[in-house]
């Protein structure tokens, strides 16, 4: 009987750890449609500024309205199609994938210097010297800081440089520029007003969107049957134990507390499988998103618990009835 315990504890630890492999999946899917819409979220928006003033009174408004808030602005220049300038506050850009160098930091945006990064076959003045790449624009030299990675829906041949309060890119207007927004709804409403502007869905949130439940569907069903199995498990070792119990021919407290030993012990290891599941998947999995990853393991090992603890009480409750049937 201990041997079959044994084995429904390692099915359960084994259906944990698949479910984490099945997280890991939904959670690099969604990294992969990040990236795919230039490293913003699905609360993105459009905004084609009406109002002529200098994209550092923009951004300078938006740290004084939203100091605390995580804003990140993409600018892409009307009249030359390729550049687009990013700034981003309380965010961190390591979503660009590169495959040299690095991406913006939140550094490169305080500072008076601007940053470049290039796409993978950007089409932009370059100038190469003593190991350096500087892109060439309007008689300034931007150094080139990393090279993108190719990913699908991304252009190929954009070129981003930083802006900032302090930089001389930010000296333009904004009214030359279509901007993509990506914040809370409340700030992208507010900066859009500011601005003089309607907004808009972009192409890539308007994609993903629609792709989204198509892509995820079947992971999200998949983890239900994982757990529907678990939790099938955990109520197989109820009817063990009922089996056990009945063996032992003890009746009343002291079959109360034969009953409370064993299943403490094995629901106390079975949190401690949810903990161990968790440590190994964090070590060995890609999981963007751990809160999510912890508060799916802690809900299926608590269906576990209710289905081991619900059987238990309805076969000793209906047990002989069962038996005779």
């Amino acid at each position: 009987m201990k041997r079959h315990r044994l084995t429904v504890s390692l099915f359960s630890f084994l259906m944990l750890i698949l479910i984490g492999i099945v997280c890991s999946n939904m959670q690099s899917q969604l990294a992969n449609q990040i990236l795919q819409a230039r490293g913003m979220s699905m609360e993105a928006r459009i905004v084609k500024p009406k109002k002529d003033v200098e994209i550092k009174t923009v951004l300078r408004w938006i740290k004084k309205k939203y100091p605390h808030d995580s804003v990140q602005m993409q600018l892409q220049n009307k009249y030359e199609k390729k550049e687009v300038l990013i700034w981003a506050q309380n965010r961190n850009l390591h979503y660009f994938p590169v495959t040299q160098g690095r991406f913006f930091t939140s550094a490169d945006f305080t500072g008076r210097v601007t940053f470049a990064a290039l796409a993978a076959s950007a089409e932009v003045p370059k100038l190469t010297t003593q190991g350096n790449t500087y892109v060439v624009l309007g008689g300034h030299y931007y150094s080139v800081v990393g090279t993108l990675k190719r990913v699908p829906y991304q252009g190929v041949k954009t070129f981003y440089l930083t802006t900032g309060p302090n930089q001389e890119t930010a000296k333009d207007s904004i009214s030359d520029y279509v901007v993509y927004v990506d914040g809370s709804k409340s700030a992208i409403s507010h900066i859009a007003t500011y601005l003089q502007s309607k907004t808009w869905w972009p192409d890539f949130v308007k994609r993903n969107r629609q792709r989204r439940l198509t892509l995820l569907m079947p992971e999200a069903l998949l983890i239900l049957f994982l757990t529907l199995i678990a939790m099938a498990a955990m109520a197989l070792d109820a009817w063990l134990l009922y089996l056990e119990s009945r063996r032992t021919h003890i009746t009343g407290d002291l079959l109360t507390n034969f009953i409370l030993n064993k299943s403490g012990r094995f629901l106390f290891f079975q949190v401690l499988e949810g903990v161990g599941a968790y440590i190994l998947l964090v070590w060995r999995a890609y999981i963007g998103h751990r809160g999510m990853l912890a508060m799916l393991l802690i809900g299926v090992v608590l269906l576990e618990v209710c289905a081991y603890i619900g059987t238990l009480l309805y076969i000793y409750n209906h047990g002989e009835k069962i038996e005779n049937a």
